[in-house]
């Protein structure tokens, strides 16, 4: 009588190789990658559409006004130091580190 051993049972099937899998996830992972471009992309946002309009207001700069002049009432309002607002306002705005404003120039105020 011959003996029949565990992994002759002729129920094999044929393995894929390693490679292939390799391929697979490396495509995968690009696919991903792609999409999460293409969807970053898609929805190009503006600075004043991600402010929000209930904590932001804008400010029209009036002539021989000072960024000083704008932060006082709104530190004033929220109980805060004043240079954290002139700071903020400085950061918010893209203003140069004199803090130059022209007559007419608009200015984000967020609360």
């Amino acid at each position: 009588m011959k003996t029949m051993k565990i992994y002759e049972h002729g129920l094999t099937r044929q393995k894929r190789k390693p490679r292939f899998r390799m391929i697979r996830a490396g495509l995968a992972i690009a696919m991903a990658f792609g999409i999460g471009l293409y969807l970053g992309s898609a929805t190009p946002w503006t600075k004043a559409e991600t402010i929000s309009a209930e904590t932001a207001r804008i400010h029209i700069v009036e002539p021989g006004e000072t960024v000083w002049d704008i932060a006082r009432p709104v530190a004033d309002e929220q109980g805060i130091d004043v240079r954290e607002i002139v700071y903020q306002l400085q950061i918010n705005n893209d203003l140069d580190d004199d803090c130059t404003l022209t007559p007419g120039q608009k200015i984000v105020i967020r609360y």
